[in-house]
């Protein structure tokens, strides 16, 4: 019995590898199949995506990313090629976050360590580079500070991302970012900063807000809710009268002056009526 069960154990771990690393659930694997085959596929071609998601678990990468991917892909009825395009993609980017988690925080463990390379791969996505992130946590460094989390790293370099996806330069991003870390922003005020810059790209674009003047205020000691209280970022320094009128801010032309209303003419006086005679009795 004994050597009936040492046989069986043997035989497992001659299993080939990618059967050992599944990650994906039976379950899944079918809800993901269904997708596929209620659309005219076959299992197969899901079976291919599949195997991206359990090569990157067998690597230690979170693997939840790449078949949420899936998912989404199949959901939309996309060709599975194209898919399989994404998501090797995004494993790649996975695989860099993982490096750069490594290599910035070693002591990073965990399912939070997770969630920081997911975060990170996105910023990958975004735009970021690696150097651009090893950049941040360079000047992100105050005297005194402790060195970023891998959170706080990952935070600040989706922000940065937020930032590139609005077309503005990285390296004055990176400035912007670096000073909200040195100024205690937390990780949740660094992605709201970076979200308020892109969803005013246009005023960036036109000029009429900058980061640099986003990254003074922050010097300053603003905090999130104050820098963009006015609807928009600090504006460039300009005298009032004589900035341009812009489409979305045209000038107010000058109200016209109102004619004095004429004086009413003075009434006459009216006579005094005489006093009628008394009558005789």
């Amino acid at each position: 019995m004994k050597l009936a069960t040492a046989l069986v154990l043997i035989a497992m771990l001659g299993l080939a590898p990618e059967l050992r690393a599944q990650s994906v659930s039976a379950s899944e694997r079918e809800a993901l199949v269904k997708l596929r085959v209620d659309r005219g596929g076959r299992a197969e071609e899901v079976d291919v995506l599949i195997k991206q998601a359990d090569e990157a678990s067998a690597k230690g990468l979170p693997y939840a990313p790449l078949t949420n991917k899936i998912r989404e892909g199949l959901a939309k009825g996309y060709d599975p090629k194209r898919i399989e395009l994404v998501v090797r993609q995004m494993r790649t980017q996975l695989e860099t976050a993982d490096q750069l988690m490594r290599e910035l925080d070693p002591a990073a463990a965990g399912a939070a360590r997770d969630t920081s390379v997911t975060l990170l791969a996105e910023s990958l996505g975004g735009g970021v580079t690696a150097n651009d992130v090893r950049e941040l946590r360079k000047q992100s460094q105050a005297a005194g500070r402790p060195a970023l989390s891998g959170d706080g790293l990952a935070s600040a370099a989706k922000g940065l991302s937020l930032i590139a996806e609005a077309k503005l330069p990285v390296t004055d991003g990176t400035a912007v970012v670096a000073e909200a870390v040195r100024q205690g922003f937390r990780s949740h005020e660094v992605l709201d900063l970076g979200r308020e810059i892109k969803r005013r790209e246009r005023d960036f674009a036109a000029g009429r807000s900058t980061l640099r003047a986003v990254r003074d205020a922050i010097a300053r000691g603003d905090r999130p809710e104050q820098i963009f209280r006015d609807s928009r970022a600090e504006p460039v320094e300009r005298p009032a009268a004589t900035r341009p009128a812009t489409p979305e801010r045209p000038e107010r032309p000058a109200r016209p002056e109102r004619p004095e209303t004429p004086q009413r003419p003075e009434r006459p006086e009216r006579p005094e009526r005489p006093e009628r005679p008394e009558r005789p009795q």
